[in-house]
């Protein structure tokens, strides 16, 4: 299946990257002291072509370049190493790369390591990778060493931009990498095989040495040299109370969690981690489904509209704590270019809270029978922490409405397939983190015969999905995208519930920690 996803780079000046650029290495000749950074999990395979997992492009983006990235607040992809990126004619997207460019290792970065990195996700096509965004890709043509079209399979592909900002975009030095295989870790770190931010300049065991790269091509120099420790949330915790790491980042779990809110000799920084959960419904097999013995879709449509009007997000928010979700009142979280609140405007009491007297009106006008019984299942692996309390918490106000009578399922990623194979799902809590800021990716899972709700189908939400990839206007596509969640929205379904939060605890002594909602955290600025 081709990605879809929207938004076009305009090119940027020259002149003004050069000058940022200069900026920067005047940055670098004063490096700040060494900053003891705790990792919570394991360290991601080096090799980017092993991976497409946020949590893994969080790292190997402070390793490898990009043509393109992602600025905080910006509506598009901005230039990284790319001096300029536009379509120039139909089907042919053009980069041009800043001029002397090169790895770590003194290894140019040219047009043909570009090309190679591209083609290599294709070839190697991981399980895990992220060759599947390169798919509408035809070829890559070097026309010279700081010169290279992409050739589409359409007119205009507008994800085209936020795929080279994302996991399938790090470029890669050829000369250091397997095209056939993926590369060793021990390999990669030999070879210093490295032109983002950051050089990995040394392994010893679990720990990690990221230092500032002097010729660096990007807008975020690093200031400070790195000290990547991996390990669990608890013992890291202990370690920055004791003072042996200066700070924490990762996938904390909620002991870890409450127990660093509450020390006063750690400072806590927050963003929405770009994670979206939903509530998710099978249109086949949920009651009155297409597919059960009494198939009504007017009923099916009020049950959905009346559990929109219960859901209190503010409430689940509050009782699971502001450090794990924050409400989510769109099909966008917070960060994402065309994140509104378009449920607020259509659903509950006009003011992002619930309306049990509307709820309970809609089912009545549909001669729906209460209580409803209805069933949700969540892989609580899908969902992240805190998914057991988010989907307790959901049954908990259904129920409380006597509406509702729910059981919840808890099960993993193969007992969900075999449920929803078996048509034994009517609803899914469930999760959205796709690795690149595109909306597109957020609401292209709605597209008819989708992977989010089962017997969605609407020709609209179709034609306004595919207008987003050939429009040029930004404030066209910025239309689009709203009026694309409200029609999605207006149907239900699936339910918006909350987004994730990233974490950052570290002692008082650190400063530069800059977090920004739905991008990963930018090592380059921490500094004592």
């Amino acid at each position: 299946m081709n990605r879809t996803t929207t938004w076009r780079v305009i090119a940027a000046a020259t002149a003004l990257l050069a000058a940022v650029g200069l900026a920067g290495c005047a940055a670098r000749s004063n490096t700040a002291s060494t900053i003891r950074l705790g990792w919570a999990g394991d360290i991601p395979p080096l090799d980017p072509a092993a991976s497409d997992s946020v949590g893994s492009f969080a790292l190997l983006s402070q390793l490898y370049p990009s043509l393109l990235t992602v600025d905080p607040g910006d509506e598009e992809p901005t230039l990284e190493i790319a001096a300029s990126a536009d379509w120039t004619e139909p089907g042919v997207y053009t980069i041009v790369l800043k001029s002397g460019l090169a790895f770590a290792n003194g290894d140019q970065l040219t047009s043909s390591d570009v090309k190679f990195s591209i083609e290599r996700q294709l070839a190697l096509q991981s399980e895990d990778g992220a060759w599947r965004d390169l798919e509408n890709i035809d070829s890559v043509d070097i026309v010279d060493d700081t010169t290279l079209t992409f050739r589409v399979q359409t007119d205009l592909d507008t994800s085209l931009p936020y795929v080279l900002a994302g996991p399938a975009g790090l470029v890669l030095d050829e000369e250091s990498f397997y095209a056939d295989e993926l590369t060793p870790d021990d390999d990669i770190i030999d070879a210093d095989a490295f032109a983002g931010a950051y050089s990995l300049t040394s392994k010893r065991g679990d720990l990690l040495v990221l230092t500032p790269y002097s010729a660096y091509a990007g807008a975020r120099p690093a200031i400070s040299t790195i000290e990547l420790h991996p390990g669990t949330g608890d013992d890291l915790a202990a370690q920055l109370d004791a003072g042996s790491i200066d700070a924490i980042t990762g996938r904390l779990d909620p002991e870890t969690l409450l127990s660093l809110a509450d020390n006063e000799a750690v400072t806590l920084s927050r963003a929405a981690s770009g994670r979206v959960r939903l509530l998710a419904f099978d249109l086949e097999h949920m009651p009155f489904g297409s597919r059960t013995e009494a198939p009504d879709a007017t009923k099916s449509a009020a049950l959905r509209t009346a559990i929109s009007e219960i859901i209190d997000r503010e409430d689940i928010a509050r009782s699971i704590g502001g450090n794990f979700v924050r409400p989510l009142y769109g099909y966008l979280p917070d960060g994402v270019p065309g994140a509104s609140d378009v449920f607020v405007d259509l659903h509950g009491d006009g003011a992002g809270g619930p309306d049990l007297d509307t709820a309970t009106a809609t089912l009545a006008a549909a001669a729906i029978e209460t209580p409803v019984e209805l069933s949700i299942h969540v892989d609580l692996d899908d969902v992240g922490v805190p998914g057991s309390d988010e989907v307790a918490a959901i049954a908990s106000q259904l129920e409380a409405t006597g509406l509702f009578t729910i059981s919840v399922v808890e099960t993993d990623a193969d007992g969900l397939e075999a449920a929803r194979l078996a048509g034994q799902t009517q609803a899914v809590f469930t999760s959205l983190l796709p690795a690149n800021s595109d909306p597109q990716d957020y609401l292209e899972p709605f597209r008819s015969a989708g992977i989010l709700s089962a017997g969605y189908a609407d020709a609209n939400v179709d034609t306004l999905l595919t207008r987003q990839l050939g429009e040029v206007d930004p404030a066209i596509r910025a239309t689009t995208v709203l009026e694309t969640q409200t029609a999605i929205a207006a149907q239900l379904p699936a339910i918006p519930i909350t987004q994730g939060v990233r974490v950052v605890f570290a002692r008082s002594s650190i400063e530069g920690i800059q977090l920004d909602d739905s991008l990963p955290l930018d090592l380059s600025k921490m500094r004592h």
